[in-house]
C-alpha cells in the first residue's frame, strides 16, 4: 500500500513540475506557479513522511471550517 502511494505522488509531483514548467514558461504571474509548488511541496511531503493524514485533514477543515 505504501508503495503504491509513494508511486501516485511521484507521479503527481511530476505533473507539478510540468505545469510549473509550463506557467514559467508562460510567463504566468507568481500567486498562479505558488498553486503549483505548493502541491509539488505537499505530494513531496507525502512521499518523505513528512505529512500525515493528520495534517492533510487540518488542512482541509482549516479551508473549509463552517464559522468563517
Amino acid at each position: 500500500v505504501k508503495r503504491k502511494a509513494v508511486q501516485v505522488g511521484e507521479k503527481e509531483v511530476e505533473k507539478s513540475l510540468i505545469e510549473i514548467k509550463n506557467g514559467l514558461s508562460n510567463n504566468l504571474p507568481g500567486d498562479l506557479l505558488a498553486l503549483d509548488i505548493r502541491r509539488c511541496l505537499h505530494y513531496l511531503g507525502e512521499i518523505t513522511g513528512e505529512i500525515t493524514n493528520d495534517d492533510q485533514l487540518d488542512y482541509i477543515f482549516s479551508k473549509f471550517c463552517i464559522g468563517k
